[in-house]
């Protein structure tokens, strides 16, 4: 299991800009990152995760056409409008709708983990001008495990993985991540070659 799991994520090189496991992703850098530092995994909560967000937008998508259902019970409550302000009011509404739809994805899309051959890094976004990162190098990495609890989380094989440390930040959470068993073995391994490395060497 542990050579499989080192040939998937040391074989390949991904270029799905959506991926939620993307072993060393092309084309993808991030801020302070360090000379020779390279990406070894980056990860996103699992799409299944989504599912309460899309339910909404649809909810939402649909919510005109189910108060204009109203009218077979007697209630209209377009009656007072014109048909240019109903116009209107669907145009703004559907802008609010589109704005957070796009508002939902970005959360996830900038919301992501990463394994690198340094560090451990949280990149937690907040907002549009709000993000926070947190990160632990390797060598401060105590201890790993990955959670998979439920029928939906180990069908669909993505759960948590809990990691301590003795950064300023003690305890990491890659939340709902898929494939847990094999990102907290691939952690252990970087953190094994790292404490085999002389300071300051990097590899």
């Amino acid at each position: 299991m542990k050579q499989v799991a080192k040939d998937i994520i040391h074989s390949i090189y991904s270029t799905n800009p959506l991926a939620m496991f993307a072993p060393q992703p092309a084309g993808v850098s991030f801020e302070a990152q360090h000379k020779g530092e390279k990406i070894i995994i980056l990860l996103r909560a699992h799409i299944i995760t989504l599912i309460p967000a899309i339910l909404e937008i649809a909810f939402l998508a649909l919510l005109p056409f189910l108060a204009a259902t109203l009218n077979f019970v007697g209630v209209n409550p377009f009656s007072a409008l014109g048909a240019s302000q109903i116009f209107w009011v669907l145009l703004v509404w559907y802008i609010f709708v589109f704005g957070f739809t796009f508002y939902k994805f970005i959360f996830w899309y900038f919301n992501v983990y990463l394994l690198t051959n340094e560090r451990i890094i949280d990149f937690d976004f907040k907002g549009i001008t709000h993000k926070e990162t947190a990160y632990a190098n390797l060598n401060q990495v105590q201890d790993v495990t990955p959670k998979v609890v439920g029928f939906f989380h180990t069908y669909f094989n993505f759960g948590d993985v809990f990691i301590q440390t003795a950064a300023a930040r003690n305890e990491f959470d890659f939340h709902a991540v898929e494939k847990p068993d094999m990102v907290a073995k691939e952690i252990l391994e970087q953190v094994r070659h790292e404490e085999s490395e002389k300071p300051g060497e990097v590899s």
